[in-house]
C-alpha cells in the first residue's frame, strides 16, 4: 500500500510517541511503501530547523534516515487544490505522481478535501484503524 505522510506527521512521528510514531514504524518494517519528494523533504528539513531549532546534523540524521526508507518521486504536475496553504498542494502532487492509495495528515486543509483523484487523506488514527479493518 503506498502511502504519502504530510510533514506534521512526519514531525510528530520523530518527536512524539503516538499515532504518527506507529504508522511511520510501519513504513520503516516495509509493511507500508512511503512515498516522498523532494519538496516534502525540504518542507521538513525547514520545519525541524525554524520550529524545533534542531542541528544541522540531527536534521541531515533525520532526513537520512527517512530517504532509507522510502521511494522518491519527482512530481511533474502542479496542483492548485488548495489555495490557502499552497505548500500542502505538495503533497498531492507527490500523491498523485506516485499513485498513493493514502496520504496521512494532520492539516486541517488536505483532510477537509477527504478524497483527493481517488487517494483517501486521512489522519494518522483513521489511517491506522482502516489497517486494522483490512
Amino acid at each position: 500500500m503506498k502511502i504519502v505522510l504530510d510533514t506534521n506527521v512526519f514531525v510528530s512521528a520523530l518527536f512524539w510517541n503516538g499515532n504518527e510514531r506507529q504508522v511511520l514504524n510501519k513504513c520503516r518494517t516495509k509493511e507500508l511503501e512511503l512515498i516522498i519528494s523532494p519538496e516534502i523533504l525540504n518542507e521538513i528539513d525547514r520545519v525541524l530547523e525554524l520550529k524545533f531549532s534542531v542541528t544541522d546534523d540531527k536534521r541531515g540524521d533525520y532526513l537520512r534516515n527517512i530517504i532509507l526508507v522510502a521511494k522518491l518521486v519527482f512530481p511533474a504536475s502542479r496542483i492548485g487544490a488548495i489555495k490557502s496553504d499552497i505548500s500542502d498542494n505538495r503533497i498531492l502532487e507527490c500523491a498523485v505522481d506516485a499513485n498513493a492509495e493514502f496520504i496521512v495528515s494532520g492539516d486541517g486543509h488536505l483532510l477537509s478535501l477527504a478524497v483527493y483523484e481517488g487517494i483517501t487523506i486521512l489522519n494518522a488514527s483513521a489511517f491506522l484503524k482502516v489497517l486494522k479493518s483490512s
